[in-house]
């Protein structure tokens, strides 16, 4: 009887978003000075974006960043142009996502700064926003992982900025 009273338990947080996510906000709140997005090609992508640019209209500095992994050839496979094909195409993908996201910001896209992070070239995420001091990060929930995104518990810990996660 208990093990059925946890699975239903847990049906229910999977199923529910955690209370921090549609938290009411502050009135009367400072806004944030520096603003960082990332951008995702999802539902929840188009959220963060928006929810961005609402925050750029009323003074805020926006920076959109997608990200663009680029895999490490195997020493084995290094005469090929097999990796280098693939990242290639994932910086093209990176690219389209941020073309995307100016379409998607609309006026707001002429105040907003545009970054492709490259995986071997540029540094972490992490590392990267904590450098540029941002107060406020938006990141796109992600339904089926602990925590919202991958990266949010990095970010926690790199950066002093507040944390928003939109579904």
């Amino acid at each position: 009887m208990r093990w059925n009273y946890d699975r239903a338990h847990m049906r229910t947080l999977l199923t529910q978003p955690p209370a921090w996510i549609d938290a009411p906000k502050r009135v009367g709140a400072r806004r944030p000075a520096r603003v960082l997005v990332l951008v995702e090609s999802s539902r929840s992508g188009v959220a963060a974006l928006r929810e961005a640019a609402g925050l750029g209209d009323a003074g805020s500095e926006l920076t959109v960043v997608s990200l663009a992994p680029q895999a490490v050839p195997a020493p084995c496979c290094r005469r090929g142009p097999g990796v280098e094909v693939v990242n290639c195409v994932v910086r093209e993908e990176a690219e389209q996502e941020l073309r995307e996201a100016r379409e998607i910001l609309g006026d707001a896209a002429e105040r907003a700064t545009f970054r492709t992070l490259v995986g071997t070239r540029d540094p972490p995420l992490a590392a990267w926003a904590a450098a540029q001091s941002f107060d406020l990060i938006v990141l796109p929930a992600r339904r089926l992982s602990f925590g919202g995104h991958p990266f949010a518990r990095r970010l926690r810990r790199a950066t002093t900025a507040e944390l928003r996660l939109v579904s």
